[in-house]
């Protein structure tokens, strides 16, 4: 890992001060994430992901002291690992809920749940697509539309409620909340 950060700076110096901040927080970095995630590839990658936003960020941190690295990268571990902890929950609960078809496998019914989406109004209708369909990010569907990731949060709510309306006023659904 190392060896790939090194590649990504520019100057002697910075590799000299990079590899100076690796050697004195390295392992206490591991040690923070395994705690956190547990030893494994989650672990390494929360400390690797660390280091790299240590190099993004080296102009700014290089005249800070090493104990102020050192704790910038403690928090910059810390956070990565928790928000990979959120998103493996987001993504267990999702596996684990009970799910079943809003509407009949058969092509009719995918014709009819596609009427549906397009009979929701645009401001809905454009943000479920593109955060179910695309996959894109709130952040980035905020971006893209102008709007903040609040507002787009509000739309998806919105929007997945309307929908679930509207199977449920058409047959599809026994009350049982799916999308």
């Amino acid at each position: 890992m190392m060896a790939q950060c090194l590649m990504l700076l520019e100057s002697d110096p910075d590799r000299e001060w990079f590899s100076q901040v690796y050697r004195e927080n390295f392992r206490r970095m591991s040690a923070l994430a395994v705690r956190l995630l547990g030893p494994g590839p989650k672990a390494e990658d929360a400390v690797h992901d660390a280091f790299l936003k240590l190099i993004h960020h080296s102009e700014q941190l290089r005249d800070w002291s090493p104990e102020r690295t050192g704790a910038w990268l403690a928090v910059v571990v810390k956070n990565t690992a928790l928000d990979m902890l959120r998103r493996e929950k987001r993504e267990t609960e999702l596996e684990e809920s009970e799910w079943m078809p809003s509407v009949p496998a058969d092509e009719g019914g995918f014709q009819a749940l596609v009427a549906l989406i397009r009979q929701l109004p645009e401001e809905y209708r454009r943000v479920l697509e593109l955060r179910f369909v695309a996959e894109w990010s709130l952040a980035e569907i905020a971006q893209t539309m102008g709007l903040t990731e609040s507002a787009v949060k509000t739309r998806v709510f919105r929007g997945r409620k309307m929908l679930l309306k509207s199977l449920q006023k058409e047959g599809y659904l026994d009350g049982r909340a799916c999308i």
